[in-house]
């Protein structure tokens, strides 16, 4: 069994935080024994990021039986992500290798990039509570993503994918499984909200706020893949 971690990534030259965050992600990552993948979406410049398009270019250039698909400011325990794995394997169906989302501090953030603390030692706080957070590290089996149909690339910019891929993931290929534990976020610039954001941002947020509805009134694997492929 190869397993594969996945990473999006393009830098829009918006904030530097997000390639210094990735950076020390990437390290962490190095420790864990599989194939990684840094993957751009495609796009060039200020355009809006697509993070599904990035997932789907590196599963396409990958033979992994196991994605781990993982944001690039987010470190987790090397633990949980072997007993997601183990989930993915045995099952197929979304495997979410965390339990609580904890956003650091900018300051802690800071540390934690320099090496000088672990997230577990930093002060954080939860965001949305007990499995409350499913979008930034999701482990899949190669039957559960093509059971879906790959993720869907009419979702750009921030926010609502994450929302939309755990319903398209539930419906057509089984039901979502938890690994509890924390997995820490690294400070940076908000994609969905603050004054930094451009009119084209928000509407792109907007945009990806209706097409969640789409998913949220599919009860069916074919409405899904029609969705997921951008048949619908």
């Amino acid at each position: 069994m190869k397993v594969a971690v996945i990473i999006p990534f393009r830098d829009r030259g918006r904030d530097p935080l997000r390639l210094a965050n990735l950076t020390r992600v990437a390290e962490h990552w190095a420790h864990y024994d599989c194939e990684i993948i840094v993957s751009s979406d495609g796009r060039d410049g200020d355009a809006q990021f697509n993070r599904s398009a990035a997932y789907n270019r590196a599963v396409n250039q990958t033979d992994a039986d196991i994605f781990i698909f993982s944001e690039s400011d987010i470190i987790i325990s090397h633990d949980q992500i072997d007993r997601a794995v183990g989930l993915a394997t045995d099952a197929p169906g979304m495997v979410i290798p965390f339990s609580w989302f904890m956003a650091l501090t900018e300051a802690d953030s800071r540390r934690v990039r320099a090496h000088e603390v672990d997230p577990v030692d930093c002060e954080k706080h939860p965001v949305k509570g007990h499995r409350g957070s499913i979008g930034a590290v999701n482990v899949v089996s190669r039957q559960s993503y093509e059971l879906v149909g790959g993720f869907d690339e009419k979702f750009e910019g921030a926010w609502y994918d994450d929302d939309a891929m755990k319903i398209a993931f539930d419906v057509a290929a089984g039901p979502t499984q938890w690994v509890e534990g924390s997995a820490y976020h690294l400070y940076h610039l908000s994609g969905g909200k603050g004054s930094h954001l451009s009119p084209e941002d928000r509407k792109a947020t907007a945009r990806n706020r209706l097409r969640l509805r789409l998913y949220q009134t599919a009860s069916t694997p074919e409405q899904i893949r029609a969705l997921t492929t951008g048949v619908a």
